[in-house]
């Protein structure tokens, strides 16, 4: 099976967040987003959007999405509040459409 031609590709978008509140580690940043996204868009609209943790360390990471579902992945990591038995706070810091952009502008270069 050949790839699919850039054209016909979904671009994607990178969201820099910040959780604030607790010390969490990735793997529970990206059961938390995996939670919230089912429970929120259901299970076809969360795989739809193609959201997922591209990374995470220091309490700031990058969630990448495709370029369409912005605003509901901005509302899946609002819609989170707890994270391993822990308030936290997610909060999106700005979109990009790169990970150097989103990682040089909102995240310090980290």
């Amino acid at each position: 099976m050949e790839p699919l031609l850039p054209t016909l590709r979904l671009r994607k978008r990178y969201v820099a967040i910040e959780v604030l509140g607790a010390n969490v580690s990735r793997e529970s940043v990206i059961s938390a987003v995996s939670s919230a996204g089912a429970s929120l868009l259901g299970d076809v609209g969360f795989a739809a959007a193609g959201i997922s943790v591209y990374g995470f360390e220091n309490g700031k990471g990058i969630v990448k999405c495709h370029h369409t579902a912005v605003s509901e992945t901005i509302a899946v990591l609002a819609f989170i509040s707890v994270i391993d038995n822990q308030r936290v706070v997610v909060q999106t810091l700005g979109v990009s459409g790169t990970v150097k952009g989103a990682a040089t502008q909102f995240l310090n270069g980290a």
